[in-house]
């Protein structure tokens, strides 16, 4: 499994501290990626004119940036040092365009004023009330505080978490993270586990297409069930129970239900993936059983206990 090291080129003294940012916000907004990056860019390209736009945009940043606090606060949130910088790099740039946005604020209040529509009096004195002289002089003082935070900072913290060491494994495409998986759940589950190819030969094939070049998945013994670990057709990581097989009008065996784990990624941190295996399988054998009569399932929303006579 290779593993990441120091990065040898892409940030030097001499780079900007937004490149991460944005190299890593134009795949985001890419044209495949439908993203929430590409809306809001919709959103500007289409224009914003009046208080409501502009509001509604100040809303969203607001809601955005409490949602990073969100993500961040998973374990699993980023890999290595090189995800901070990234991070680092763009919430660098954001405050720029929070102080930014602050002085644009401070000379569009001013434009009311200009219009005749408010005044803007001298700043109130020591034990008065701030009024709108003050506010403003604020906006203009916070903003500069800000900028000058930014460009004392921003370079060397983004460089020195970018060219960080990281010891994190890293699989190349999806046919190494299901050969990860595997060998994890080798050293950290008490049956047996089975890793299942399908490929031509022994070598991994990827789709030029971005397809599916990988069709091998895990089998996982348990006291209780059966389990596989595979990428499924919707493009998520899945564990599928042996229990929950059901036939097809054809014959074929297919899973009735899959449980889609916690991440996307075609090259997720295998051990990120393997947590979710064993806490599945660890929720099923801690989960009792519900038992109709001569029947018996575990719990499931469509269970109905049979009619009584």
């Amino acid at each position: 499994m290779p593993t990441n090291q120091v990065p040898s080129a892409g940030l030097n003294d001499g780079t900007p501290f937004g490149t991460l940012y944005e190299r890593a916000v134009e795949r985001a907004a890419g044209p495949e990626q439908n993203s929430l990056v590409a809306e809001v860019r919709t959103a500007v390209e289409f224009g914003m004119c009046d208080p409501k736009d502009s509001v509604e945009m100040a809303c969203t940043a607001a809601e955005t940036a409490e949602a990073l606090v969100t993500a961040l606060s998973s374990p699993w949130s980023l890999y290595t040092p090189q995800d901070a910088a990234t991070i680092a790099s763009a919430l660098f740039v954001q405050l720029q365009q929070s102080a930014d946005a602050l002085q644009t604020l401070r000379r569009t209040v001013g434009q009311i004023a200009e219009r005749g529509e408010t005044e803007v009096p001298a700043p109130a004195g020591p034990g008065q009330r701030a009024n709108l002289g003050d506010a403003l002089e604020a906006l203009r003082s916070v903003s500069e505080q800000i900028h000058g935070l930014v460009a004392r900072h921003a370079s060397t913290t983004v460089r020195a978490l970018y060219t960080a060491p990281s010891s994190a494994p890293v699989p190349a495409d999806e046919h190494e993270t299901v050969v990860a998986v595997a060998a994890l759940l080798a050293k950290q589950h008490d049956g047996t586990v089975t890793l299942n190819r399908h490929h031509p030969d022994e070598e991994d094939h990827p789709a030029p297409d971005g397809g599916f070049a990988c069709a091998c998945d895990v089998t996982i013994l348990s006291a209780d069930d059966e389990y596989n670990f595979h990428r499924g057709g919707d493009s998520q990581w899945t564990v599928a129970r042996a229990s929950e097989y059901v036939r097809t009008h054809n014959g074929s065996a297919v899973f009735d239900t899959q449980e889609a784990l916690s991440t996307t990624l075609k090259t997720a941190h295998p051990q990120q993936l393997t947590d979710d295996i064993l806490r599945l399988m660890t929720t099923d054998r801690d989960t009792p059983p519900i038992v109709y009569g001569e029947l018996h399932a575990v719990p499931d929303d469509r269970a109905v206990p049979p009619e009584q006579p």
